[in-house]
């Protein structure tokens, strides 16, 4: 995008410029959909949509195809969508659950339950750890094209979300430690898993004909070292099956600050996929849920994102309940971050009539938006619309934008 130098009544000389990155890309995170509507959905102005796919867990529950493109197309920022999927766990209000399987306690009967039926985890009653790399498990997945067996990722695919968030890559720790009855060696534990997500992958890109689905694992970074810390051949074919990965807790664990040699760490895992041209969304529970006011939250939501946006991380600051149930919005007074940030990833915020030029009638465009209060004139990104942000819209302007 070029444009000329012009003069205002203010004097202000507004120069050719160099393209610079627009604004940056956000993300929400809905596990729940039954608690918001599908016009909240659409209206949420942000750029990476990771979603439950079904209302209620059951087949006759999910989005059509038309309420995901509605979702994906109808505010002004296109959404990239991800459906949700577990792939280490199952899951007993899912359309797959036979309830015959576990005793009144949720315990795994033996001689009934499948084989690959693990232990109920702790933690998430009606959650069962699974023996991923059973092949009995692995048809549960995938695929069944059509009628009412169709299975969760041949039902994501055929409603049209631009891919697949799976959780619970974290599996192949439990099953190599004692937790887990060290079932597997950590070793053709990882290899089980990069074999588990690479089928999937496969699956979907090659047998389903969509090869720009995308694939992000959830947590788990460090299943590209070996036991020994290195990269190897593992790590090659991890990167080629996914698109990028999601994290939780990376910075905060809830309300309290992780330990930095606990970040560090991470952090080193996630350079690597950074290296591989790899997007890392990453959600930190550090929104109290009990107290969501300016007073409470800003300082710890402010730096989250700023050491996401700072890093190269797509952010999102959720509830620290962890339900994952609303969708998480704030800023203005006393906010020193804005969530959604303003504007679209890959949209030029200067460009305030959205003609794809900038030129003076961009400045008549800010006054109008500053007179009407409209989020675009907010060009500073603090979650006012002030003076201020005219200076930041000449800043903006003279940075230019994408061509």
């Amino acid at each position: 995008m070029t444009k000329p130098c012009f003069l205002f009544s203010l004097f202000v000389c507004l120069p050719i410029s160099v393209s610079a990155a627009g604004p940056d890309p956000d993300l929400l995170y809905v596990l729940q959909p039954d608690a918001v509507t599908i016009g909240e959905l659409t209206a949420a102005e942000v750029d990476w949509l990771v979603l439950e796919p079904t209302i209620d867990g059951q087949a006759s529950g999910d989005f059509t195809p038309a309420q995901v493109e509605q979702i994906r197309t109808g505010s002004a920022c296109t959404k990239t969508m991800l459906a949700y999927l577990s792939i280490g766990e199952a899951e007993d209000y899912r359309s797959y659950w036979d309830s015959s399987w576990v005793d009144a306690q949720g315990n795994p009967i033996p001689g009934v339950a499948p084989a690959w039926l693990g232990p109920q985890n702790p933690d998430f009653a009606g959650n069962y750890k699974v023996r991923y790399w059973d092949p009995d498990w692995q048809a549960l997945i995938l695929g069944t094209l059509t009628g009412p067996n169709e299975t969760p990722l041949d039902r994501i695919v055929d409603q049209g979300f631009d891919g697949v968030y799976l959780d619970i890559i974290d599996a192949y720790d439990f099953w190599s430690t004692p937790a887990g009855g060290n079932e597997l060696t950590r070793a053709d534990a990882r290899q089980k898993m990069i074999e588990w997500v690479e089928t999937i992958s496969n699956y979907a890109r090659t047998t389903r004909g969509n090869s720009g689905f995308l694939v992000f694992p959830q947590n788990a970074a460090d299943i590209i070292r070996d036991d020994n810390d290195n990269l190897d051949a593992l790590s090659t074919r991890y990167f080629n099956a996914i698109s990028g990965i999601g994290i939780e807790d990376l910075y905060y664990n809830e309300l309290t600050a992780q330990p930095p040699a606990e970040t560090n760490y991470r952090i080193a895992q996630l350079d690597e996929y950074i290296a591989h041209s790899k997007t890392v969304l990453v959600t930190d529970y550090v929104i109290d849920a009990n107290d969501q006011s300016a007073a409470t939250n800003s300082v710890r939501s402010a730096d989250f994102i700023d050491r996401c946006r700072a890093a190269g991380y797509v952010p999102y600051a959720a509830l620290n309940d962890r339900d994952l149930n609303e969708i998480i919005t704030f800023g203005g007074a006393g906010w020193a971050r804005t969530q959604p940030a303003p504007g679209c990833a890959g949209a030029c915020l200067p460009d305030v009539n959205g003609d794809g030029v900038l030129d003076s009638s961009d400045f008549t465009a800010w006054i109008a938006a500053f007179n009407a209060g409209d989020p675009s004139a907010d060009q500073n990104g603090d979650g006012l619309i002030d003076p201020s942000d005219f200076s930041a819209w000449i800043v903006n302007f003279n940075a230019g934008c994408p061509a």
